[in-house]
């Protein structure tokens, strides 16, 4: 099972602010990762553009993380794109990491902020509230909505 996971938005507010503290809601990222042992990470955020997967991957992992390191396999391929915001590109994106790993029939949930790099039909989309991130109760609904795509798989 695959989480294809962004940051601004989903690990920490976004606009961050001047009292915001970039990825404070990693405690809810370890919540999941935790409760779904299975899980494996995908980031799709447009970080992955600045930095290597390693790089990435000991920051989500800092400071209490440390034992989810093995569960960040890899980053979405990058598109070029003439805008940010072209409607369902960060969706594009995911499927042709689906396609290149040869996971296309692998449960996944994608967790991001930004309704418009998604189709309307999106139905593995969950969507957070880019004003506060992910939240407790994100964090259960993302928990229960693997636990339906396990049971749905077996």
């Amino acid at each position: 099972m695959i989480l294809f996971l962004d940051f601004d938005g989903v690990l920490h507010p976004y606009p961050l602010g001047r009292a915001g503290k970039p990825l404070s809601a990693l405690p809810r990222l370890w919540q999941i990762l935790d409760a779904v042992p299975e899980l494996s990470v995908v980031i799709s955020s447009t970080w992955r553009e600045e930095y290597s997967l390693a790089e990435l991957a000991g920051w989500l992992t800092a400071g209490g993380g440390e034992r989810f390191a093995a569960r960040f396999i890899g980053v979405t391929p990058i598109m070029d794109s003439p805008d940010d915001y072209v409607p369902g590109i960060r969706q594009r994106e995911i499927e042709a990491w689906l396609a290149a790993h040869h996971a296309m029939e692998q449960p996944y949930v994608i967790v991001d902020d930004m309704e418009a790099y998604f189709d309307v039909s999106c139905e593995h989309l969950y969507l957070v509230d880019a004003g506060t991130g992910l939240t407790p109760a994100d964090a259960d609904r993302i928990v229960a909505r693997c636990a339906a795509l396990k049971r749905n798989a077996s």
